[in-house]
């Protein structure tokens, strides 16, 4: 149904919304925002000959950041007003987020918890909305999920870089010795202050980087990537046009469903007409290039079939770990034999794609990767959950993940996405005392998978569209 047709004055039913919590601004008559204290929602509206892509778009007053952000074509009143009211429970759950909050943490938390009461005393004060915890070091990790800066002590600024690496969503900083021997409270708010201005700056600028290094290509390719964390989802998806770039967005939101899908393909389609194919990186298992659980909410879906009856499209799906994997190859030609080691923060288990002499190793019904399978059942010095918070405990995790492919695979390279090793010489270290250092392989950081993941299922699109053409 084309939005022409579609009996529902979407703009005049978002003015009928009246509410305390928001106040309705209409901009234009193509932009409407709702602004609020803590964050402001922007709703564009992009009119494409008689068609029109509506645009949803949240900032934090708090840090400046894109909190939630999707389009789809205005088509179904039904649809609208579901993605509209998730929409609007992102933006009123801003309100409980507005406050700052800051966590200090020194060796044993005694005398961070004096200045965290100092802190929280002249905030109150000059009327900030800040509020500051403190905790000794072994909690750190645990506990900075929950917080936006991360403050520790001078005495422990040993561990400041390898925190910075783990937590690299969040403002790390050390103290200044100066101002916490002498506990001055005014001088380390305007140190935060400061500092949170230019981290602010610099994480606009990271979402604007890309990366591409796939080879040339005449056909025009969607490719999607599903990631998931604890903290929310992101969609990231390109559109490849004779390897040009030609249109490319992240979606965040707080979950997905496969309409999530559907809006982003329709939006493309309605905005360049045609696509070749589509391919879709997915966490979970992929079998036979199709998608049989949905990696939200768990229920049975032959995506390939689902999306090529609707689309007539035709669709490539590969687990993101295998496309992170192909990604890596094609910038790094040198390496025959690459895994890819995917462990995100707070995942006490994490998974490998795995390529050999230029092929993905799938397993069996698309099994090969799944540490979840051994992991939990090797013998570990505490449980799986409790380990993933300490740097040792990680560490173990991800060398004891790492063994049997490197003992069954033997590859010339290990690329690994794990926030809390960002040490390759960590690594290293742990496994020569398993392995004789001849058959140990090279060690590369990765710290943003996606962009691998991108160019790895454009790649496997390219062979897909080859493969189906000699059939």
């Amino acid at each position: 149904m084309a939005s022409e047709n579609l009996d529902f004055n979407f703009k005049s039913w978002i003015q009928e919304q009246q509410s305390d919590e928001y106040q309705i601004i209409v901009d234009s008559d193509q932009l409407i925002k709702l602004r609020t204290s803590y964050g402001e929602a922007s709703i564009n509206f992009i009119e494409i000959e008689d068609n029109t892509i509506v645009e949803f778009n949240i900032i934090s007053n708090k840090d400046n950041l894109v909190k939630f952000y999707l389009h789809f074509e205005l088509k179904d009143e039904n649809h609208t007003k579901q993605l509209y009211n998730e929409m609007i429970d992102t933006l009123l759950g801003l309100k409980n987020e507005k406050t700052l909050k800051v966590l200090l943490s020194c060796s044993a938390g005694l005398t961070t918890s004096m200045f965290a009461e100092n802190l929280n005393s002249v905030a109150e004060m000059l009327g900030l909305d800040y509020q500051f915890h403190a905790v000794s070091y072994l909690s750190i990790y645990e506990e900075a999920e929950k917080y936006d800066v991360i403050l520790i002590a001078p005495q422990i600024g040993y561990m400041l870089n390898r925190l910075k690496e783990s937590l690299s969503d969040k403002l790390v900083l050390q103290i200044p010795t100066s101002v916490f021997a002498s506990y001055d409270a005014l001088a380390a708010l305007q140190f935060i202050q400061k500092e949170l201005e230019t981290f602010h700056n610099e994480k606009n600028i990271e979402l604007k980087e890309e990366c591409t290094c796939c080879g040339q290509y005449e056909k025009r390719i969607l490719s999607i990537v599903i990631a998931i964390n604890k903290a929310q989802t992101r969609i990231y998806y390109r559109l490849y046009d004779k390897n040009e770039i030609i249109d490319s967005n992240m979606i965040v939101k707080s979950s997905m469903n496969i309409y999530d899908l559907y809006d982003i393909i329709d939006t493309v389609l309605l905005k360049h007409s045609y696509i070749d194919v589509i391919g879709i990186a997915t966490p979970g298992i992929v079998q036979d290039n199709k998608q049989l659980i949905t990696p939200t909410d768990g229920k049975d879906i032959d995506i390939k079939i689902d999306f090529e009856e609707k689309y007539h499209i035709k669709v490539f799906i590969c687990n993101n770990a295998n496309a992170a994997a192909v990604g890596f190859s094609l910038e790094h030609p040198e390496y025959n034999n690459v895994v890819f080691h995917s462990q995100p923060f707070g995942f006490a288990v994490g998974g490998q794609g795995i390529v050999s002499n230029g092929q993905i190793i799938r397993g069996k019904n698309g099994i090969a990767g799944e540490l979840r399978y051994f992991l939990k059942r090797m013998q570990l010095s505490d449980d799986a959950h409790k380990l993933v918070w300490n740097e040792k405990g990680a560490l173990e995790l991800v060398t004891k993940s790492l063994l049997p492919t490197i003992t069954l695979i033997g590859p010339d390279v290990v690329a690994i996405y794990a926030p809390m090793t960002p040490d390759m010489s960590e690594i290293k270290n742990t496994l020569l005392s398993f392995i004789p250092e001849e058959f140990l392989p090279e060690f590369y950081y990765i710290k943003e998978p996606s962009p691998y993941m991108l160019s790895g299922i454009t790649k496997l699109c390219i062979d897909y569209l080859k493969e189906e053409k000699t059939k």
